[in-house]
């Protein structure tokens, strides 16, 4: 009888083993499958904008002499509205898009020098910001 349940506990010992290591090989497939996973969307460039935009703040050319910020050059943004019918450029639009322009190139602030509004030969209306981007420490280092 003693016998008999040692076989009995270990057969099932060794099934119990067997779905272990199965499911063991499922999770380094699902592991290793999933290391180049990306994730697309038809969100597009407005979404990159929107995600890259979120890390930048807008400051003051006063508000920037607060802090010990690296300039890291000009960045500029431009909207050409081809009709009357079609959306008018905004400013803050193209404060988006100059703040998503600095993050590329590793900033995290901006201080917009300015925003022009004029009729061009191609466009109905047209606009232009211009802003220096700037890599901008947590701290201030004057009050």
């Amino acid at each position: 009888m003693r016998a008999r349940v040692a076989r009995l506990i270990q057969a099932l010992w060794l099934s119990e083993l067997k779905k272990m290591k199965k499911i063991a090989i499922f999770i380094v497939v699902l592991v290793s499958g999933c290391s180049n996973f990306t994730v697309s969307t038809n969100l597009g460039p407005y979404a990159n904008t929107a995600v890259k935009s979120g890390s930048v703040k807008e400051y003051s050319q006063e508000e920037i002499g607060k802090y010990d910020a690296t300039p890291l050059g000009y960045v500029e943004a431009a909207f050409c509205q081809d009709k009357a019918s079609d959306p008018r450029p905004s400013k803050s639009g193209l404060v988006k898009t100059l703040k998503a322009r600095a993050s590329d190139r590793g900033g995290n602030g901006i201080v917009v020098e300015q925003c022009q509004s004029f009729g061009a030969e191609a466009c109905y209306k047209y606009m232009e910001c211009r802003a220096l981007a700037y890599k901008v420490p947590y701290k201030r280092s004057m009050p």
